[in-house]
């Protein structure tokens, strides 16, 4: 047995003292309970009393209901940002094409190099099957409208938070050092874990913002296929016990096809077991092997992925998948600017001020950097004090909670913040799962808190940290609806974000287009000329300016800012947006030949496509060729069968038509 399994005391030095005042876990009986539970014997442990079945169902109510209240009223709230680039306009969800690669791997992975898109749809489909499948459920029910989406993401963030409840609440009481607990302690962990997870701000990111289901999904299969294994631990049926396990192997893959965060949930679940059940670590990582064995799943799509998009096998181009296509980040840098994230994350779990869609963050390449050091030292203050605490209160099962929620911590993290450069260094959605280790550990100190003294202070405490812990549950209700609120339209989100991040060219960007959508196109003008001025190459930036300046009837103004576009890119006249807008702005400042020759150009490329025959027929129009007008508009309308406008053209088309051949 090694050493610090063993619960040996130096001379000199007092028996590890447990929290409450009327149990003392001395050496000999530690020895025992290892021993024991090394051997896969009956732990020689008296167990806290369990909570009845309907203190459960009440808990279960409870985050059912907190969830409903904070997030339902949002349910009606606009899609926004990456709902529309991996929902709305994605050619892949669009055609019903997302699950493709199931038939051609490596067409499907190449298909966005054909037609101009972007290669993250392919790879997000890949890597995301039944995310998109659940998104594809909700659009067979009611296409693109937010309501039911977001109803989903609700509920299935109140069945994370169930479940968090119920991985706990099993966990503490399957220790080895189970006996170290006070009566009402394993409710009062687990019920402020999970209350403290289900109304935080920082949730809000995963359960509002609709695309990121990824993350809130992947949680909800991690958490299951934890509970799934745990739970086996105690069943006596040995068949019993392997479908449970069995249960927990197809949740950890489905997770894995939900979102990559789900990489190291097998080494979290084999963690759990060692540190907190008490288990042999050989014996725990045998245990855990059906679900080790699903780890290579990850990283071998990612590398069939980069071999497809590649022609061959590139272990760079795989580390590589999701960095930056435009200015791609080192790993060295990516790592060491993700520290300090890192801390950025752990003080909005404590405390959740500035909260940002689109933050911006500077670019770190030195351990030797002041913020970086400062990350540094909060990061391994932290794992330093809570091994210190595990050393000084082994016998305690909080505190050997605490450490390995410090892990919990680090493993799921790594994922995101240390494995492969992201594109953005910050979003908050990213600390939904590791959020899940920390709020576990505030809740193992406040019990330490509410349980650890005697006398007049033991009764103040033991009533006074229920009623912090419900105060600061309100708080955080309370900034969950603040922060929820600013996500009723996408200009009062973009507003924020642009407050915050004002020297980002996209937030600005991403503002122009929400005032351009609601009729505001003066305002989306400025935003737009803002935004370029931050990044001067902005393409999205300078095609979104010309269709406001359209709309604004200056055509001059457009056709000078579509030609910089094109200078910037000379192959932009291939893509249709741009070719279609270069077309609207030629006409407007009458170069109509020209308009219809580019008109022309997209029809041979998209035949059908309805607004390139709305836009020849209104310059055909305007020329006195209502005939060849009309002709365009009745092909539009055959794609675009109910669209009043192209009724009404058709009508003065067919007029003109009608006036033009009466004889004078």
């Amino acid at each position: 047995m090694s050493k610090h399994r063993r619960s040996k005391h130096p001379s000199g030095k007092a028996v590890t003292r447990a929290v409450t005042n009327t149990q003392v876990i001395n050496a000999a009986s530690l020895d025992a309970i290892n021993v024991a539970s090394q051997k896969g014997l009956s732990e020689p442990v008296q167990r806290p009393p369990a909570s009845g079945f309907w203190v459960h169902a009440a808990m279960a109510a409870l985050l059912m209901g907190l969830c409903a209240s904070l997030y339902v009223w949002t349910a009606d709230f606009p899609m926004a940002f990456d709902d529309h680039t991996y929902l709305i306009d994605n050619p892949f969800f669009r055609g019903g094409n997302t699950f493709d690669h199931l038939k051609d791997f490596n067409e499907f992975v190449k298909r966005p190099f054909k037609i101009g898109s972007d290669p993250d749809y392919a790879v997000n489909a890949v890597m995301r099957p039944v995310a998109y499948a659940s998104f594809r459920l909700n659009y067979s029910l009611d296409e693109f409208n937010p309501h039911w989406y977001r109803l989903a993401n609700v509920a299935i963030h109140a069945v994370n938070a169930i479940l968090l409840y119920a991985l706990v609440t099993v966990l503490l009481r399957r220790s080895t050092l189970a006996a170290s607990l006070q009566r009402g302690s394993v409710l009062f962990i687990s019920a402020t874990a999970a209350l403290l997870f289900a109304v935080h701000p920082l949730a809000t990111e995963s359960v509002t913002y609709i695309v990121q289901r990824f993350t809130s999904l992947v949680v909800l299969f991690s958490l299951l296929s934890l509970c799934l294994y745990f739970a086996s631990c105690s069943v006596q049926s040995r068949w019993g016990r392997w479908l449970l396990r069995g249960g927990a192997v197809v949740a950890v893959l489905l997770a894995m096809q939900t979102k990559e965060d789900a990489f190291m949930i097998p080494l979290l679940a084999v963690l759990l077991d060692w540190r907190v059940l008490g288990t042999r670590l050989r014996a725990a990582a045998f245990r855990g092997l059906p679900l080790l064995l699903c780890m290579p799943l990850i990283p071998v799509l990612v590398f069939m992925t980069a071999a497809a998009q590649h022609g061959g096998f590139s272990f760079d181009a795989a580390m590589n998948i999701v960095n930056s296509r435009d200015e791609p980040v080192s790993h060295w840098h990516y790592f060491v600017t993700e520290l300090t994230v890192m801390t950025h994350y752990l003080r909005q779990m404590f405390w959740p001020k500035g909260m940002n869609l689109d933050p911006e963050w500077p670019l770190y390449g030195s351990l030797l950097q002041g913020p970086v050091l400062l990350a540094l030292a909060v990061l391994s203050g932290m794992v330093l004090t809570a091994w210190g605490l595990f050393r000084r209160f082994r016998g305690d099962v909080r505190f050997v909670l605490v450490f390995a929620c410090v892990g919990w911590f680090f493993i799921t993290i790594s994922v995101s913040s240390a494995l492969t450069p992201l594109p953005d260094f910050v979003a908050e959605h990213r600390s939904y799962l590791p959020s899940i280790g920390i709020f576990i550990l505030v809740a193992c100190l406040l019990d330490w808190l509410r349980s650890s003294s005697s006398g007049l202070r033991a009764r103040m405490l033991r009533v006074g940290i229920p009623v912090f812990t419900l105060l600061c549950v309100g708080a955080l209700s309370w900034k969950t609806c603040f922060r929820n609120n600013v996500w009723r339209t996408r200009e009062s989100l973009w507003e924020d974000t642009v407050a915050k991040s004002p020297g980002k060219y996209r937030t600005w960007g991403n503002l122009g287009a929400a005032y351009s959508d609601a009729g505001k196109n003066e305002k989306a003008v400025q935003c737009f000329r803002e935004a370029l001025k931050v990044e001067p190459r902005f393409q999205n930036g300078l095609l979104n300016l010309s269709n406001s300046l359209l709309r604004l009837n200056r055509p001059k103004e457009a056709l000078d800012t579509t030609m910089q576009l094109i200078n910037i890119d000379k192959t932009a006249t291939t893509k249709p947006p741009v070719a279609f807008t270069l077309g609207l702005s030629l006409a407007g400042v009458g170069r109509y030949d020209e308009a219809v020759a580019v008109f022309r150009d997209i029809l041979r490329a998209m035949p059908n496509d309805p607004q390139a025959h709305k836009a020849l027929g209104l310059v055909y129009f305007q020329t006195g060729l209502p005939h060849r007008a009309l002709d365009h508009y009745q092909a539009a309308a055959q794609v675009q069968p109910g669209d009043p406008q192209l009724q009404k053209l058709i009508e003065a088309a067919q007029i003109a038509v009608v006036e033009k051949g009466r004889p004078r």
